[in-house]
């Protein structure tokens, strides 16, 4: 039991999402917000040096905590779906104006590759997103619950965890229930 207490908080660490674990200030900073689940410490393990990536995005820490979420992957995936579903569209067009050559050297042209490929592959990406979300918050459940046996969260704080718990396994479901595989 201990070993899965253990593991339970690793994970969470390690895994924590801006979804459910609140930020906080860095003692060092005031107005800057430190990255969820990250260590401040440069030399705890799992700390990240989180700076500015390009000059037009956003501070690291608001970057991390935002920009990385199991619902910005899915937003972005479905818009790599858009552009493959582009792809096989402009490569019908392109099949009676170049040579059979010619579309071997672009490369990803193929019928195959365009029919069962540009579909199983994102839903392998989709489903690896969603399974994971899962888990993550399977297991932050599983430390609610007992941090809320030791009194250190609110019956509020433990039903938020409930509610991303059940919300996670109902978009899993979904998905496995009706993003298949084609024959």
């Amino acid at each position: 039991m201990v070993k899965r207490i253990m593991f339970a908080a690793w994970f969470i660490g390690l895994m924590a999402s801006p979804e459910s674990v609140r930020t906080a200030r860095l003692p060092q900073r005031g107005t800057q917000l430190a990255a969820a689940g990250v260590p401040q410490d440069p030399s705890a393990l799992g700390y990240l040096n989180l700076h500015k990536r390009h000059p037009d995005a956003a501070e690291g820490t608001q970057e991390f905590n935002t920009g990385y979420s199991s619902d910005q992957a899915l937003r972005r995936l479905t818009q790599m779906q858009s552009f493959l579903a582009s792809f096989s569209q402009l490569t019908r067009q392109a099949r009676g104006k170049l040579t059979a050559a010619e579309l071997n050297a672009v490369g990803n042209t193929g019928a195959e590759m365009q029919s069962i490929g540009f579909h199983n592959i994102p839903l392998t990406v989709e489903g690896t997103v969603l399974k994971q979300d899962y888990q993550l918050r399977q297991v932050q459940y599983e430390l609610a619950q007992l941090k809320r046996q030791h009194g250190d969260i609110s019956v509020q704080e433990l039903d938020r965890a409930r509610g991303a718990y059940e919300e996670a396994t109902k978009r899993f479901q979904i998905f496995w229930d009706t993003k298949l595989p084609p024959d």
